[in-house]
């Protein structure tokens, strides 16, 4: 990284609104004409842009890069927008899916009730969870992010979502051993 980039992201780091806002005018008009070629819609890639630039605002005091500052805007924009392609990928298929089922397979209502009730205790289990840990697990286990991608998406390392990952398949377990314990 250049003696730019980085004087650029001490300032952001200190909280420097003018500097950063510079950045964002420098490159959101390339960012978002990069998306749109990606995704294909002019305001999803806006979105992604405004993403980008939202999570380096809020992980600012801990973002950290080792390439160059224009490189890792880009990339971070692929990125993203692969994320987005991928859950409109699951979202179709998942309509699909449903299409596919036939409404005469009414499932067993003592299935309907114990499968709600589980839903019930792994949701509950998920907002009593610390917000990080929450989203870590919701992006991996519903979205079906893997763990390098949160890494890439949150600013944090790999290791920091393994063991967020810990801390919510436990709380799980626990919820789900104490249910079973009560049936």
């Amino acid at each position: 990284m250049n003696l730019k980039d980085q004087y650029i992201l001490g300032r952001i780091k200190n909280g420097d609104i003018g500097v950063f806002e510079k950045l964002f005018h420098r490159f959101y008009p390339g960012m978002c004409s990069y998306a749109e070629k990606l995704v294909g819609k002019d305001t999803v890639a806006e979105e992604i842009v405004q993403d980008v630039f939202y999570n380096i605002w809020k992980n600012r005091e801990i973002f950290r890069i080792n390439a160059s500052l224009k490189g890792y805007l880009y990339r971070a924009v692929f990125n993203n927008s692969m994320m987005h392609l991928r859950k409109l990928k699951r979202e179709r298929m998942a309509d699909e899916s449903v299409t596919l089922e036939s409404p005469a397979t009414d499932p067993d209502p003592v299935q309907k009730i114990v499968g709600d009730e589980m839903n019930a205790i792994i949701f509950n289990t998920l907002e009593n969870l610390p917000e990080r840990t929450s989203l870590i697990f919701r992006l991996n286990r519903f979205d079906g992010f893997r763990y390098k991608e949160i890494a890439e998406q949150l600013s944090i390392s790999v290791k920091t979502v393994e063991a967020n990952m810990g801390k919510a398949l436990k709380a799980l377990k626990n919820s789900l051993d104490k249910y079973n314990q009560n049936v």
